[in-house]
């Protein structure tokens, strides 16, 4: 049976490639204009900010440079983050090594800390360590997940994947896309990576220059995804968790079919809100902000009603992940676009199946239809978050050095 919504209808939601309509004027940004790629803008604390380009609508990567002592009289730095794997990034960081008077990048840094293990954040570790012999830092779980994925490689495409987004809704001629698609092109944005990893412990600060990184784990966009938190400074170095102008995918894999990464990631808002109002965030896109917390706030509120909004959708009828779009998204939903949206979708739904709010049906052609069984209620939730935030106010290992 085909759904009536298909990928590419109009719908009046939002989505994570948009300029995001909760913004406004809480947020200022210190900076007016990025860097231009392989030239580098100095701000607080001695940090340098970097911006890498992308082959993507989402066009570049904002990459931090973190004060981490000296070699003789050269200052150098910890590199958060690497860009993508390509000739042009690693052309710019060797542009960038000769601006600042480093004959090549292992003259400049001293180890690599990555956020997650998506290739836009770490295409070029393997091509840093192979290169330059400098350690990576990362959290057990980021470095799992990319040694996973840049090993799956072949021509078929699991029946896995068929059958999740089958379960979303495709109709078989989209499905047959997926098949001819072919599978495992991680590594095409993903240098070769070393075996071994020096491991990011949520809660352990990490010593860069005599000033500590407190790394906070921020799942949900990304499993084991860290933000790094300087008390001394205040400043956030906040990955993909917390981005000023667009929302940060939040997606079901077929990995991990029945995850519930939205809740993971409405909690690691909340924790993030424990820290000072006047915390400097620097995000992976975008530029650097302060207003924190009137970001997380409208963040969270934003995905409230969302949520109320796909429970509405879902109590008028019994609806499949690409059956909600019009409910999540307010413009066309076009190529690869879809698969994102998909799962987002389908972030959404378990987050309402975790609460109650829906049941899930999986019919005779395969397709699973969520079904209201009551009102979404977002207060529970909201009392919930909030109680996250106070708790990591008192007990967040860094709440005593302010």
């Amino acid at each position: 049976m085909q759904e009536a919504v298909l990928p590419g209808t109009d719908s009046p939601g939002g989505d994570h490639r948009l300029p995001s309509r909760t913004g406004g004027t809480g947020i200022h940004y210190p900076w007016s204009a990025p860097p231009k790629p392989g030239d580098v803008i100095w701000i607080d604390g001695g940090i340098g900010w970097v911006r890498m380009p992308l082959p993507w609508a989402l066009d570049h990567i904002n990459l931090y440079l973190l004060p981490d002592g000296t070699a003789g009289a050269v200052d150098r730095f910890a590199l958060v983050d690497t860009g993508i794997r390509s000739a042009e990034t690693r052309r710019l960081w060797r542009q960038l090594a000769r601006r600042l008077g480093r004959a090549h990048p292992g003259e400049l840094f001293t180890r690599i800390l990555l956020t997650h293990h998506h290739p836009d954040h770490l295409g070029l570790a393997g091509w840093f360590v192979e290169r330059f012999a400098l350690p990576v830092h990362a959290s057990r779980i980021c470095w799992l997940y990319a040694h996973s994925l840049w090993h799956q490689k072949g021509r078929t495409v699991p029946a896995e994947v068929i059958t999740f987004f089958r379960r979303a809704g495709f109709s078989e001629d989209k499905l047959e896309k997926i098949r001819t698609g072919g599978w495992g092109r991680y590594r095409q944005g993903v240098a070769r990576l070393p075996l071994g990893v020096r491991r990011i412990t949520p809660d352990t600060p990490l010593d860069l220059g005599g000033t500590h990184w407190w790394p906070i784990e921020t799942a949900g966009h990304a499993p084991g995804h860290i933000s790094f938190y300087s008390p001394e400074h205040r400043i956030l170095v906040s990955g993909d968790q917390l981005l000023p102008e667009i929302s940060s995918n939040v997606s079901v894999y077929p990995g991990e079919p029945f995850g519930n990464p939205l809740d993971e990631w409405l909690v690691s808002l909340a924790r993030l809100k424990a820290l000072p109002e006047d915390t400097l965030v620097l995000p992976a896109h975008n530029r650097p902000f302060r207003g924190m917390h009137h970001r997380l706030d409208r963040l969270i509120t934003k995905h409230i009603e969302r949520l109320a909004a796909v429970a509405a959708l879902c109590h008028k009828r019994g609806c499949s992940a690409l059956a909600v779009f019009p409910a999540l998204y307010r413009r066309r939903v076009r190529g690869m676009e879809v698969m994102m949206a998909t799962g987002e979708a389908i972030a959404h739904l378990h987050f309402l199946e975790a609460e109650a709010v829906v049941t899930r049906q999986e019919d005779a052609d395969g397709i699973v239809r969520f079904q209201a069984c009551r009102a979404f209620d977002p207060q529970p939730v909201l009392a919930r978050l909030a109680k996250v935030t106070e708790q990591e106010r008192k007990a967040a290992p860094w709440a005593n050095t302010r």
